[in-house]
């Protein structure tokens, strides 16, 4: 007990060098419940203090030896001497002994002579400072070593100021050194992502206009680049005139947390073999689909998928194997169907796709913002084909085939759970006619699935057997309507079908891939035609080719052209090439290129359909091309007003500011023809001047070499 009450009673450390000073000195502290060890010189009072540990040291500044200025200077460079208090005893009127003490490191003075009630009181007073002192160090170093361990640092932003403190914790988590970051609001926000530095400055900002605290989670950005989520706390300090003076608030690290919700949604919501999502995530999209759908009017397929004699595989090979195959047909689905994202486009949107097991051997995809819901029968045929290939497991070669139902929205079922059952429906039904195939769930679908295979197929055939054949439009000046040139335009001739045109079998040609090869064959057949042409005597005509995306972007199109021109010796110059402004747009600086390198050959370019895309004035005058053309919805409005609609007036006017000539498609009307012609419109083709016809009979009118005026 003795022991416990002197390690809590505060110990002095007393240094004079006058042993009678000491005891008077002792005494008095004594009396006033203190400890008391002596020293008589500066050189003793280091050793008792490394003794001893003291809680205070009264020290004399006049002493033999060491002196008390360079005592107290060493004491307090001495282990646990930085803190302790120092009160240094000095003469009345010696004021550099006082201010001498301050400079090597005293706390405090007391004059001599020494009266015993004032130094106790002193005393005192020095220790209650102390204890305060480590109190409220322990307190900080326990709330740091908190913040550290919780991963939250502490700040206050003064905004009359702009000066933002950030504590020592905060400044580890954003990777800074607390002597090397701003001290600014802005500051901090530079280390915010950018993405979230508009959405943090604004909440900051609303504490002081609402008065409400501030509640967000966002991601700062390290100096190496990596970023993590922090959660931000604040609000505001008020006055006493209820006046915000400052904001103060935290930020703690949730990285794990974030972390632990991933997890915990992938659990939830993605399947725990495959990394696909579930059935609970795939009805979930599927109903975000629909409302969207139905908003725009567009249209979505549900395809369900089921292995075909899968439980044979796994009741054979054992499960772990069934496992594996179905990792590996998911991989083998999610690559077919990520290629499948071209079969659906159009202007404004492409298709988007999902994929998801359902559980078991059953899989699901989505398929919106469809152009032809005969586009869902082109991504089953891509799945069939993707698993034709065996998959090698174990060391087993096996042979899988699915079956696929399809079911479209709106046609076949506006709920996920209608087009689910539906398609479902569909699936076994193609089980039914013999696995390894698809069906629409509408009958009709079915047909027209069936009918466009055939298509398909015979159009494979059509180049083979010469069944293709290209008519040609005439194009016409507006006011002297001579014959300047013709629009080529590719038939098929069908066996039995009779003479079919393009909107019937480009769209099977494109989604089938033979688009670049009838690309190709009607070049060769037009530079071929038109030099016969020429070498009867007839005046030589500009002839126009429509390039396909396809042959345009697959770096084959300067090519062909070469080649098209060296076999038949056509000069350039009567060959010109059409594109749309939405295959121009698509990959801008190599379209630039290639139609400068076409240009220089010789040919003329023009722009079809223009009007319709989304290029800009200054991507177009970057084009290296000589005509633009007017598309037909714009001429059909010319109908019956008494002007051109605003769009046919702004494209004459800009095309001929960059001196390109301007042709009108569509002109089927004398009147149309007559405002074309008063707003400076160059040329025209249409139903008005001629439809498309075969060569022999364009050749007919080459002849005459001009119209008969109309009307």
């Amino acid at each position: 007990m003795a022991k416990q009450e002197a390690s809590t009673t505060p110990l002095a450390l007393l240094v004079d060098d006058e042993e009678s000073v000491r005891t008077f000195l002792r005494e008095a502290l004594e009396r006033s419940g203190l400890r008391v060890c002596e020293a008589e010189n500066g050189a003793q009072a280091l050793e008792q203090f490394a003794v001893c540990r003291p809680d205070i040291v009264i020290l004399d500044v006049i002493m033999p030896g060491m002196d008390g200025f360079t005592a107290c200077a060493k004491l307090r460079g001495a282990v646990g001497g930085s803190r302790v208090p120092i009160l240094v005893m000095t003469g009345l009127d010696d004021t550099a002994s006082i201010a001498g003490a301050y400079e090597h490191g005293a706390t405090d003075f007391i004059t001599k002579p020494i009266h015993p009630t004032i130094l106790n009181h002193r005393v005192r007073y020095m220790l209650r400072g102390s204890h305060t002192l480590d109190a409220l160090i322990r307190s900080e170093t326990r709330l740091g070593l908190a913040q550290r361990i919780a991963k939250i640092g502490n700040w206050e932003w003064r905004h009359d100021t702009g000066e933002f403190t950030a504590s020592s914790e905060l400044c580890r988590l954003m990777g800074v050194r607390p002597g090397d970051f701003g001290g600014t609001l802005e500051a901090f926000l530079q280390i915010v992502h950018p993405e979230d530095r508009d959405r943090v400055s604004e909440a900051l900002h609303s504490i002081l206009t609402e008065r409400k605290p501030c509640d967000i989670d966002h991601r700062l950005v390290l100096p190496n680049g990596a970023d993590f989520t922090v959660n931000l706390q604040a609000e505001a300090v008020f006055d006493d005139q209820l006046k915000a003076v400052s904001i103060v608030g935290t930020a703690q690290d949730i990285s794990e947390r974030k972390r632990s919700e991933r997890e915990i949604h992938r659990l939830a919501y993605f399947d725990s073999l495959t990394g696909l999502p579930n059935r609970m995530l795939f009805k979930d999209r599927v109903t975000q689909a629909l409302s969207h759908a139905r908003r725009y009017r567009t249209t979505l397929a549900t395809l369900f998928m089921d292995l075909d004699r899968f439980k044979v595989i796994n009741d054979t090979l054992g499960h772990h194997i069934g496992d594996m195959l179905l990792k590996s047909v998911a991989d083998r689905l999610a690559e077919s169907v990520r290629h499948s994202d071209s079969v659906g486009r159009s202007v404004e949107q492409e298709m988007a796709h999902e994929l998801a097991r359902l559980g078991g051997d059953e899989f699901t995809v989505l398929l919106t913002n469809l152009r032809d819901v005969q586009d869902a029968g082109k991504v089953a045929r891509r799945i069939l084909d993707a698993l034709t290939k065996p998959f090698l497991i174990g060391g087993h070669e096996i042979f899988v085939t699915v079956s696929i139902g399809i079911a479209t929205f709106p046609a076949d079922g506006d709920s996920v759970d209608m087009l689910l059952k539906r398609s479902d429906n569909a699936m076994y039904h193609a089980k039914e006619q013999g696995r390894n195939n698809y069906q629409f769930y509408s009958s009709a679908m079915n047909a027209a699935a069936s009918e466009r295979l055939i298509l398909e197929s015979e159009l494979r055939h059509a180049a083979e057997q010469e069944e293709f054949v290209v008519y040609y439009q005439p194009q016409v000046e507006l006011r002297s309507l001579r014959v300047v040139g013709a629009e080529a335009l590719v038939r098929w001739q069908h066996p039995q079908r009779g003479l079919l045109g393009p909107g019937v079998f480009l769209a099977v040609a494109s989604d089938s891939g033979l688009i670049r090869e009838m690309d190709e064959w009607v070049l060769r057949t037009v530079c071929r035609q038109s030099r016969v042409w020429q070498q009867r005597g007839l005046t030589p005509t500009r002839i126009s080719v429509n390039v396909s995306n396809s042959l345009f972007h697959g770096h084959t199109l300067v090519k062909a052209v070469e080649e098209a021109l060296r076999e038949t010796g056509l000069s350039p110059a009567w060959l010109e090439l059409e594109l749309t402004e939405t295959v121009a747009m698509r990959n801008g600086e190599a379209s630039i290129t290639m139609l400068r390198d076409l240009k220089a050959m010789g040919m003329q370019l023009a722009v079809d359909d223009f009007g319709t895309g989304y290029s800009s004035l200054s991507f177009l005058q970057r084009l290296p091309i000589d005509m633009v053309k007017i598309d037909q919805s714009f001429v059909r409005e010319i109908s019956g007003q008494a002007g051109p609609v605003p769009i046919v007036r702004a494209i004459i006017a800009m095309a001929h500011s960059l001196q390109l000539q301007v042709l009108a498609e569509g002109v089927e009307e004398e009147a149309q023809r007559t405002i074309l012609l008063a707003e400076g419109c160059d040329q025209a083709q249409g139903y008005l001047f001629g439809r498309p016809m075969p060569a022999e009979e364009f050749a007919k009118l080459l002849q005459l070499n001009r119209l008969p005026k109309a009307g």
